[in-house]
């Protein structure tokens, strides 16, 4: 599932980057690998790209595990998306 601010991070990137993160959200969802990571709170996460390119989710059980794109950045606005991205993960999960 991907969140509105997610889509409009990732419509505005150029297609080479596009193509990156198509690829590992492949991964993600054939094997479940998701690659360089690193978790930011008890529901927040952050995959890492070696271009400096971040995607910020959130995961929640349904009836199998379900993965929430919140939100797309690069190293350099990080603090910023992190924490926008926090407040949307806790919503999520009614905090």
């Amino acid at each position: 599932m991907k969140s509105i601010d997610f889509v409009a991070w990732y419509e505005a990137q150029q297609a080479k980057v596009r193509i990156q993160i198509d690829g590992r959200l492949l991964k993600i969802q054939e094997s479940g690998y998701f690659g360089h990571t690193r978790k930011l709170s008890n529901v927040l996460f952050e995959i890492k790209f070696n271009n400096g390119n971040r995607i910020y989710f959130t995961e929640i059980t349904v009836s199998n595990r379900v993965v929430i794109l919140i939100l797309g950045g690069n190293k350099n606005g990080q603090e910023k998306d992190i924490n926008k991205a926090q407040r949307q993960a806790a919503k999520i999960h009614g905090y």
